[in-house]
Parts: C-alpha cells; sequence; structure tokens
C-alpha cells in the first residue's frame, strides 16, 4: 500500500502546483496522516514556494505536536507508516474536525467560507484559461480581459432576454458578472456558494456589466494517478440500513450474511472481500420525519443501536467494517457529522470501525470517500435534468465543485467550522454516498461513484416524496482494478445485476 500512498502524495502535490522533494515525501509516509498533514501544509499561509522541503514538513509536525492530546478523543491511536494500529485501513481525512471554535455564529460561518474559498481557489490558480488572474478589488475595465476566482453568491436571470447575472465574491471584493443566454458559459447550471473561476471580458460602453468568456470548476483532474491494490483484494459498499425500522429487510440481510460466510455461489468472490462499507443511516432514529413512529419496529435509539449491533455481528469476524453516519443517526445532524459517540460504538463488535461523515481512507492504497448524502436534498431541484433516480449525475457535479454540499441555508445544515470539511481534496478513487435509497454506479475522470442502495423497503414517507427505492443491491470492487460486481439480494442466493459501472 506504501507505493500507492507514494503516488498519490505526489498527484496530490501536483493538483496544488506544487513539487515534493524526495525527503519530504519520505517523512511524510512516515506520518500516520500523510494526506492530511499534506494538506495543513499546503493551507499554510504564505507558503508560495512550489517546492514541498523536508523542513517544511518538520514544521507542520511541530505545529501538530500541541493539539495531539486535544484531538485524541477525535482519532484512533496510530503506529508509524499509513496503517493503524488497531484499523487495517488508513485514514486519511474526516470532515468532522471539533465543534465550532467561535462563540459568534456569524463569525464562524465566515471563517467557513473562507476556507472553503481559498481549498477550492487553489485547484484554478495556474490555469491557463484563467490568464491575467487578478483580485476583484484588482479589476480594471480598461487593462483587458481578465480572469478572476471567486464564490458565487447569488444567481439571477435577466427579464428581458434571460441571460444570468452572478455574483460573486473574492476575499478582496464583490463583482457583478453578465453571462449571455446564448454563451458556452451560460451553459452550466451556477450554483450558489460553489467556487467558480471566471474569464471576464470588460465592455466598452460604460456602466455595462463584464461578460463571463469561459467558466473552470475546480474538477477532478482529467489525467491522474489512481490507486490500486497491489494484489486483488475486494471492498463490499453498503448504505441506509436503517435498523430499527418495521421495514427493514431482514430476509435480504441475511442473504448477504450468508454470501460473505462463502455459502451460495460467488463463494470465490467472498472469499475475497476484506472491508464492508456503510455510508449512512446506520438506524432509522428516532423523530426524524413526522409520524415515524409509525413505522418503527424499535422505538428506542439506543436499541436500535444494541440491534444494529446483532445483525454486523452476523458478519464474518475477519471482515474490518467501516461506518459513517447520516442524518437519520444519533449525531449532530449538521455537516459534517461527528463519528457514533462512545457510548453508541460500544453496541457494536470490535471489527467496527465509526468515523465521521464525510470520512477519506485508503484501503490497501485506494482512496475511498464515503459521504452519506443528505446534500442530494439540495442538489436534485437546483440541477435540471437530475433526479433521486439518477444518483452519479449528481456525484459527478459534487466532483466537478470538488465539494459536497454547498448550497448554505437548504436542506443541509452545515456547521460552523473553521474549516469546510465537505470540500473534496484528495480526489478519491472510489466516491460512496447513500441517501436516495437507490443503486447506482458509473465513472468520472478515473472516479468509481457508488450510490450504494438500502436495506429497507419502500415507507409511505419515501412514497410521500416520489422517492422508489431498489433496495437489497451491494457493490463489490476489486481493489486492484476497481473492476465492480454488482449483487442483488432481495430474492435469495446473490444475482449479478448491470449497473452502468
Amino acid at each position: 500500500m506504501a507505493q500507492g500512498l507514494r503516488e498519490h502524495l505526489v498527484a496530490y502535490f501536483e493538483s496544488h502546483h506544487r513539487l515534493v522533494e524526495a525527503g519530504a515525501l519520505q517523512l511524510l509516509l512516515t506520518n500516520h496522516q500523510p494526506l492530511l498533514l499534506s494538506r495543513e501544509i499546503v493551507e499554510t499561509p504564505g507558503a508560495d514556494s512550489p517546492f514541498v522541503t523536508v523542513e517544511m514538513v518538520e514544521r507542520a509536525l511541530a505545529l501538530r505536536a500541541p493539539r495531539a492530546s486535544a484531538t485524541a478523543e477525535l482519532r484512533p491511536a496510530a503506529r508509524p507508516h499509513d496503517v493503524r494500529a488497531e484499523v487495517p485501513y488508513a485514514l486519511l481525512r474526516e470532515g468532522f474536525e471539533g465543534p465550532p471554535v467561535a462563540s459568534d455564529a456569524l463569525a464562524s460561518y465566515s471563517a467557513l467560507f473562507h476556507s472553503r474559498y481559498r481549498s477550492l481557489a487553489r485547484f484554478l490558480r495556474g490555469r491557463p484559461e484563467l490568464s491575467n488572474l487578478r483580485p476583484i478589488s484588482a479589476l480594471r475595465p480598461g487593462d483587458g480581459p481578465a480572469s478572476v476566482i471567486g464564490l458565487v453568491r447569488e444567481v439571477r436571470t435577466t427579464a428581458k432576454r434571460h441571460h444570468l447575472v452572478l455574483t460573486v465574491d473574492d476575499e478582496s471584493g464583490s463583482i457583478e458578472v453578465l453571462v449571455p443566454q446564448d454563451s458556452p458559459a451560460a451553459q452550466a447550471t451556477y450554483l450558489s456558494d460553489e467556487v467558480v473561476g471566471l474569464r471576464l471580458q470588460f465592455a466598452h460602453e460604460p456602466g455595462k456589466l463584464p461578460r463571463a468568456a469561459h467558466v473552470e470548476r475546480p474538477d477532478i483532474p482529467a489525467t491522474r494517478t489512481v490507486g490500486r491494490a497491489a494484489r486483488r483484494r475486494r471492498a463490499i459498499f453498503l448504505s441506509d440500513l436503517h435498523v430499527g425500522s418495521r421495514s427493514f429487510l431482514a430476509e435480504s440481510w441475511g442473504h448477504l450474511v450468508d454470501f460473505l460466510r462463502g455459502e451460495g455461489p460467488f463463494s470465490e468472490v467472498a472469499a475475497e472481500v476484506d472491508h464492508v462499507v456503510v455510508a449512512g443511516d446506520l438506524v432509522d432514529g428516532i423523530g426524524v420525519y413526522p409520524n415515524q413512529e409509525r413505522d418503527l419496529a424499535i422505538p428506542d435509539v439506543v436499541e436500535q443501536y444494541a440491534e444494529l449491533g446483532r445483525r454486523l455481528a452476523e458478519l464474518p469476524s475477519r471482515l474490518s467494517i467501516v461506518v459513517v453516519p447520516g442524518n437519520h443517526d444519533a449525531v449532530c445532524p449538521a455537516e459534517p457529522q461527528p463519528a457514533l459517540p462512545p457510548a453508541l460504538r460500544a453496541s457494536l463488535p470490535e471489527n467496527v470501525h465509526s468515523l465521521a461523515n464525510p470520512s477519506t481512507f485508503a484501503l490497501h492504497g485506494v482512496v475511498v470517500e464515503a459521504y452519506h448524502g443528505r446534500s442530494f436534498d439540495d442538489l436534485i431541484p437546483a440541477l435540471p435534468g437530475t433526479a433521486y433516480a439518477r444518483p452519479t449525475e449528481v456525484m459527478k457535479r459534487m466532483l466537478q465543485m470538488r465539494h459536497l454540499a454547498p448550497i448554505y441555508g437548504d436542506r443541509t445544515p452545515l456547521a460552523p467550522l473553521p474549516r469546510d470539511g465537505l470540500v473534496v481534496d484528495p480526489a478519491p478513487d472510489i466516491l460512496v454516498t447513500g441517501h436516495v435509497h437507490t443503486y447506482g454506479a458509473d465513472r468520472y475522470r478515473g472516479v468509481l461513484l457508488l450510490n450504494a442502495s438500502t436495506w429497507q423497503a419502500e415507507t409511505e414517507y419515501q412514497r410521500m416524496r416520489n422517492i422508489t427505492p431498489v433496495p437489497a443491491r451491494a457493490a463489490v470492487v476489486d481493489l486492484a482494478t476497481l473492476d465492480l460486481l454488482s449483487l442483488d439480494f432481495s430474492t435469495g442466493d446473490p444475482v449479478r445485476v448491470g449497473a452502468g459501472g
């Protein structure tokens, strides 16, 4: 796994327009959180050198030392290199990095959006398509074409000709930009609070808005290093168990258990599975939606987690099970969400590892971004042509924006943290989500996209929201090739199904 991680680190710095020296790279690889440490180096104020040196890494390590005890409760203990002492995966990043540090909510959200802007602007700087890049405050119409990187504050449409007008901010100021409805830049949908790069043309007539001649998004690089395991090992991806619901599919779950125990067809595949990843909504929760109590088989949330522990204990103990919470779980609903609290984790088997939502981790050198997907509820209404039945189209847009939940003030609550934990950095090899209770698989610029189904049958609440579940599907991924096997456990022995992946 070290060789794959080495390549990821080199590619990570290249995506931020940095070259890492050999000694610095070796020092990073001896740390138990190499990509998190690399991000801290990139984000260090005033660090404009195109090189990453041993001295930079040593300084970053020295700055981390005083806060090690403060973060001990948030992260498991670790040993050198990229493998943790008690978990067979490498934790690269957790979106949740502690409670807000500021008592002033306005100041906290200001820090959050400054963090978002700085993190995403780094991906856009240096692109040849954004020539003559300027801060907004330094724009002068008489200087000719120029480019800016800004956070979209407002999108509106003109009444007469239906042109778009964007209000974008950077750390120096704000500007309004006209996007003519027949221009290439108008073919994209702009979302509030995403970060974009715009190449501008200024009108000769005074008082007219500058026009957007071209738009760039942070996006995943078209060519990049993709992680692969050194030998064939597999991971299985699930989501939305909803244990405690009357609609929990206990029989289908039993078929999954039999498969992982090596019974029935695909036994050779099951023998190669090392990891299970569950992308949120582990239990059905309490009071998540109106009249939910009518849908509950277990009305006590603590007992729901006890039953979850019993269900997960049915899986072979050799498996490493990684779980993140979702909006039904008993954690703070604002994103990024923390891992399950210790009192609830105590109900789970020892081979279950609870992480924050979202989290980034490596399985045998393959980088996985696990996010439950609450922001689908905001992004689907905002993006024309998308639907709950086609979640991977939304996931592609997440990667283009390099952000999992950009829209502030809608259905997805955002925690006022000093660092935006929903930025997609580093670029993953696998992005797995849930939430919409369907199954989808696709690929985008080398990233395998998985929406990992559900183990709950359709409820009245879902019918009311026009959500038609595709339950009891599982994605089995060969980590050496990223080849996908999609299995349906709804009718007995697993059946292979196509999923476009």
